[in-house]
């Protein structure tokens, strides 16, 4: 039987057979945050991202959210909704002023298609959005909440919101905006980019030795999809390939013109490794991207 190793809290222990993974998560031991060390693609995964265990959690995953029309709550369960209030503006009070400081005090469950995650803290969430596990059209609940909404239309992860934050003290959320693996920089270069049935052009805008930002004119592509690129040389860089993933996109200027341009986020999962040495070298020397 395979055994796997587990990076938790910065610390790689293991081996563990299956079972005893998903005992660990079950008992609070493991985080679905973890990672565990996948042999088929010889990297390490998010434990919420490694098929075979997401497959076993369904039977302990949260039930959907309470409808609007729930009955009258019993007196326990207002007490506990006063004390989460109290706690909850003792939150905003310490925070400087920061808006809507609610999220920070709650626990956020995460819908991915059928599958439900959580509970998750606050700052939890806001980094699988910077690691690419879950994105702005996923959705998101909380205890405050009637119903599932798509994280984008939820004012606790607006940019104004997001901003306040990264301007307070509270180590909890200094935590959040970590450095990321690999340093972007701006990068202009031509690209074409095929998906096994068309071939199109894009531009890029960013680089780094592990993706890169590119615009295009193609509103169709869809996070997790599998292109491929030719870069043509730009700033000293030669022109090379890529296969890449989709791990996001956004519309360019908050246009949503099914013909407007669309900038996307890829990760490169085939690049040789000489080109990812230049790569690196010219993220080096290159100005930061925003």
């Amino acid at each position: 039987m395979s055994k796997y190793h587990i990076s938790h809290q910065g610390k790689t222990i293991g081996p563990y057979e299956f079972e005893e993974i998903l005992n660990k998560v079950k008992s609070s031991e493991l985080n679905l945050m973890d990672f565990i060390y996948d042999e088929e693609k010889s990297d390490w995964v998010m434990l919420m991202e490694f098929g075979p265990l997401a497959e076993k959690l369904k039977d302990i995953k949260p039930q959907a959210p309470p409808k609007p029309e729930a009955p009258p709550k019993a007196k326990e369960e207002q007490e506990e909704e006063q004390e989460f209030q109290a706690t909850a503006e003792r939150v905003k009070k310490d925070n400087s002023g920061a808006a809507n400081a609610d999220h920070l005090v709650t626990e956020w469950y995460v819908l991915k298609g059928e599958n439900k995650f959580g509970p998750f803290a606050f700052t939890d969430v806001l980094k699988m959005l910077q690691q690419k596990v879950v994105f702005e059209f996923d959705f998101a609940w909380h205890p405050g909440l009637s119903t599932w909404k798509r994280i984008a239309e939820l004012e606790a992860f607006g940019v104004e919101n997001i901003n306040q934050l990264k301007t307070t003290l509270m180590p909890e959320i200094e935590d959040v905006f970590f450095r990321r693996r690999h340093r972007r920089v701006g990068y202009g270069a031509t690209v074409l980019v095929h998906d096994n049935s068309q071939i199109w052009k894009g531009q890029g805008v960013e680089i780094s030795a592990g993706g890169a930002g590119v615009i295009m004119e193609n509103s169709m592509l869809q996070p997790g999809q599998t292109l491929h690129l030719h870069f043509k040389p730009c700033d000293g860089v030669p022109p090379f390939n890529a296969v890449c993933e989709v791990v996001s996109k956004k519309y360019v200027d908050g246009i949503k013109d099914k013909h407007a341009p669309i900038r996307y986020g890829l990760k490169f999962t085939n690049i040789n490794e000489q080109t990812q040495k230049v790569l690196q070298d010219y993220s080096k020397s290159g100005s930061s991207a925003a």
